[in-house]
């Protein structure tokens, strides 16, 4: 299996964007994006106007306008092509956000499964409907397991873009490392197993598809739930390549920042110019008076309400074809 990792990694100071690629890919963990009212099939009661967070719908409806300004400023004169959303409640959600008056003249449509996440949390794409053209679609079971089986699905989707490309993409948002992270680590690597299980598949069944696989893996590349990825960088037919391996992160967790938001890039290499970044302009930053610097400036802190967008930054990853091909012996 031939394979180009990269890693998407950026300082977390405030930045200039990069220059826009043919193709803008975002992921962003929206932290507990909740519709207010009580969903008797989920764990969302805590997120309602009665609950211990008092989630309003003036609360829920400022979030919302907060997600489309970060998405549309995300995408520099266009809005990012492809958006994968993690901790989305429902289709509803969804609905109302690609509807938002910021996001309607972009239109967005949305790929969405409720998973059988305990907490009725799901992982969602949207996407510009006059840039990707979704083929098709799936959401994919979590690893079966008594204990942490009640998680999230991977989203699936597949399709062309430009002039005759064409893109595989897996979103996902691995088991939270609720007990401690080793508690969950297990599971973490056994959901790495089965993501690298799928890639390949595709890989052989497509093999000259870009494959991107981007989302939330609650672990950074050196953890060791990652290890079947790296692994899979072993063998004499992979290319390994990290690029904008700095200091940058997305999450920071009592004062430490890591990079557990991330994108992996299977083929393309040489067809494709494929650069990433955190995006993370004032707006979505705030002061830690704890630990000192910057922190992503989240929606609660604990249950005090805090007016944030998200307890993670986004992540951006910009796919172009080059200006000219290298002719052989040239």
């Amino acid at each position: 299996m031939f394979l180009l990792f990269l890693l998407v990694r950026a300082p977390v100071q405030a930045q200039a964007l990069r220059s826009r690629g043919d193709l803008r890919l975002m992921w962003y963990n929206t932290e507990n994006l909740f519709h207010p009212d009580d969903d008797s099939l989920a764990g969302d009661d805590e997120f309602t106007p009665d609950g211990i967070r008092h989630w309003t719908f003036s609360r829920y409806r400022g979030k919302l306008a907060k997600l489309a300004k970060v998405i549309v400023a995300a995408g520099q004169w266009e809005p990012p092509d492809l958006v994968g959303l993690g901790e989305v409640e429902n289709a509803q959600v969804l609905e109302e956000l690609v509807a938002h008056p910021i996001l309607a003249p972009y239109h967005y449509g949305y790929l969405h499964c409720d998973s059988p996440d305990h907490r009725g949390m799901d992982v969602a794409c949207l996407f510009r409907e006059d840039r990707f053209r979704p083929a098709g679609w799936c959401a994919i079971p979590p690893v079966s397991d008594e204990t942490f089986g009640n998680t999230r699905m991977i989203i699936h989707t597949w399709g062309a873009w430009g002039r005759g490309n064409t893109l595989d993409l897996f979103l996902v948002h691995f088991i939270s490392r609720y007990g401690g992270s080793g508690a969950t680590a297990e599971y973490r690597g056994r959901q790495s197993k089965q993501l690298l299980t799928l890639a390949d598949s595709v890989h052989r069944a497509r093999p000259g598809s870009l494959i991107i696989m981007a989302g939330d893996f609650n672990e950074p590349w050196d953890g060791i739930s990652m290890e079947p990825l790296r692994m899979s960088l072993a063998g004499k037919d992979s290319i390994f390549h990290v690029i904008m391996s700095d200091s940058g992160r997305s999450y920071k967790y009592r004062g430490g920042w890591s990079g557990i938001d991330m994108f992996l890039v299977v083929g393309g290499c040489g067809r494709y110019r494929v650069t990433g970044s955190v995006f993370s302009i004032p707006f979505l930053l705030t002061r830690d008076d704890t630990y000192g610097g910057l922190k992503p400036f989240r929606t609660y802190e604990g249950t005090r309400f805090a007016g944030g967008v998200s307890d993670h930054l986004p992540v951006l990853l910009d796919i172009s074809r080059p200006l000219f091909s290298t002719r052989s012996g040239q």
